[in-house]
Order: C-alpha cells, then sequence, then structure tokens
C-alpha cells in the first residue's frame, strides 16, 4: 500500500488553515496537533509557529487559543464566578468542562480543594465524593459479600463499585489488600 504525502509550503499551510477556519474548524494549537499533526508540523517548518501561521492566514492568534493565562488571582476569581454561575465545582465535573483551570488550580494552589477554598468557599459543600476511612470500606466490602456481590475481580468491582474501588486503593494500596483487611482473602484470585 503506498502512502500519499501532502507536500507543503509556506502557501499550502496558509491555504488549509483558510480552508479549515471556512469549515469552522477548530483551531486551537492542542486540537491541531492531535488531529492535524503533519499540518502543525509544516506550520512550524514553513512559519516559524503555529501562532505565526495563524497570523498569516488573516487570523487573531488571541482569539483563537483555548489556554487562558492564568495566575493565582485570576484562578480564585474564576472558581467564583463559576460558583455563581450555578455550574458545579466538584472536581470530575471541572476536569470535564474546564480542564485549564483545574490545570492552572493544581499549578498555583496544589490541589482543586486548596484553590476552591482559597475563592472564599466550603469544599465540603462542593464536593460529590464520599469521605471514607478504612473502617467504612471495610464495612462496605463485607455487606457487599454478605449480599452475595462479585468482588473477586477488580475490574468489576471498578466498574459497579467506582468509589469504593478508589477509596480501598487509596487508602488500603489495592483491592486485594482491602479485602484482606475485611478478612475475605479467599476471594483474592490466584
Amino acid at each position: 500500500m503506498k502512502r500519499s504525502y501532502r507536500h507543503w509550503s509556506r502557501d499550502e499551510v496558509v491555504r488549509e488553515i483558510r480552508r479549515l477556519s471556512a469549515e469552522g474548524c477548530a483551531l486551537n494549537s492542542g486540537y491541531i496537533a492531535r488531529n492535524l499533526p503533519a499540518l502543525a508540523y509544516a506550520a512550524r517548518k514553513y512559519v516559524g509557529s503555529w501562532e505565526a501561521a495563524l497570523g498569516a492566514a488573516g487570523l487573531d492568534y488571541s482569539r483563537i487559543r483555548r489556554r487562558n493565562c492564568w495566575d493565582k488571582t485570576s484562578t480564585a476569581e474564576r472558581i467564583l464566578e463559576l460558583y455563581k454561575a450555578g455550574e458545579p465545582l466538584n472536581v470530575s465535573a471541572m476536569e470535564k468542562n474546564q480542564s485549564g483551570l483545574v490545570s492552572a488550580a493544581i499549578m498555583y494552589f496544589g490541589t482543586w480543594r486548596k484553590a476552591v477554598e482559597s475563592a472564599g468557599l466550603d469544599y465540603s459543600k462542593i464536593k460529590r465524593q464520599k469521605e471514607w476511612s478504612k473502617k467504612e470500606i471495610v464495612r462496605e466490602i463485607r455487606r457487599l459479600h454478605r449480599e452475595k456481590m462479585k468482588l473477586d475481580t477488580t475490574m468489576v468491582v471498578r466498574q459497579q463499585y467506582r468509589t469504593l474501588h478508589a477509596a480501598a486503593v487509596r487508602y488500603f494500596g489495592s483491592w486485594a489488600d482491602a479485602l484482606r483487611a475485611a478478612r475475605l482473602e479467599r476471594l483474592i484470585r490466584k
């Protein structure tokens, strides 16, 4: 099977960017790097950078780029804005909808929780994940075992009892160690 390679030039890069723009395609650098790596490479090679290539195509890079320029203050302010707008601020929702903000929060504050608290909010009222203790984990594993739930396969446990599995791994190191703590080591598959 013969591959066909596109022959790039500065003009060809500019033409392709204009075509994609006219089609309404996302033109931020992350999207292009993931989905059109040949174009991203050609832009760097023939124009110098993705930003310069967008400029050569007559587009404003600052309006296209997805990443915000964050600092400690703007990160906390944005969290507060989202809170006031009624957006869910639990970390899983934020990672899905505002991944750049979460990254900035972790970079400037160390954790999402600390960033939320720096915005003056009570994280315990925002988070959705249950707080577990080793005792509660063991109790829940035993309860599920009594109810004849399948607990011997990590994959099944992860799918059906995601938060329990995550807490067990966090507190005990592995699902097998959590089963041992619950005195159910006979369920561990060899």
